[in-house]
């Protein structure tokens, strides 16, 4: 049986030559090609340097990061399938992954024997994701879910830095009306003041971190 080919894209040189010796332990899995960011990949994959069925991925990188690289594969068609592996559990970067195309995330603690298993799932055309990420997704759901779709609208223009005179004009509302839904918004998020409902809303995938 032919062995899965996997490419590491990782900025940090300990993680990949860590990952290349555990994942030359498994029988199925071969692992002899690395990137050291999102760019040096696409150069490398678009120059038909790269031969792999399974990248795994990092999502946060200098020179083109996961979701960059994501993008780029996104716009070639038929690319290989991508593993996220991340030190984070950044929900936003993770559902925009998948939004993607990503085919499953891991975070970098993972057991070597779960490691192989998603690599093999993954390979197969599975969606996987790590039992401690996915508790993350639901939980950004949950409090999505106790969201009216006009707080969800305040929160994503408190984030872009309007005050409630100013959003009150957008939306056509009395101030005190808008007072009002921001307080039981802050209530909701579990937040003290506006700067951490902001944070809140880029946790919650409701505004990018350059919003």
């Amino acid at each position: 049986m032919s062995k899965i080919k996997v490419h590491l894209v990782d900025d940090q040189a300990l993680v990949r030559q860590g990952m290349q010796a555990l994942l030359a332990l498994c029988e199925n899995i071969e692992c002899n090609s690395s990137s050291a960011n999102g760019l040096e990949f696409i150069d490398q994959y678009t120059a038909g340097l790269i031969d792999t069925d399974v990248i795994l991925l990092d999502m946060r990188m200098p020179e083109l990061d996961g979701v960059g690289v994501l993008e780029r594969l996104n716009a070639m068609g038929d690319a290989p399938k991508v593993l996220i592996l991340t030190t984070f559990d950044d929900t936003t970067k993770l559902q925009q992954a998948l939004q993607l195309g990503a085919n499953g995330c891991m975070l970098k603690d993972v057991e070597l024997e779960e490691l192989e298993a998603a690599i093999q799932a993954v390979y197969e055309g599975k969606l996987v994701i790590q039992r401690a990420l996915s508790n993350v997704f639901k939980q950004a759901e949950s409090i999505l879910d106790e969201l009216t779709d006009r707080e969800k609208q305040i929160l994503v223009l408190i984030a872009r830095g309007l005050s409630n005179k100013e959003i009150a004009g957008q939306l056509y509302k009395a101030e005190g009306t808008i007072r009002n839904h921001v307080s039981n918004l802050l209530s909701k998020l579990q937040v003290r003041d506006r700067t951490q409902a902001t944070l809140k809303a880029v946790e919650l995938g409701l505004v990018s971190q350059s919003s």
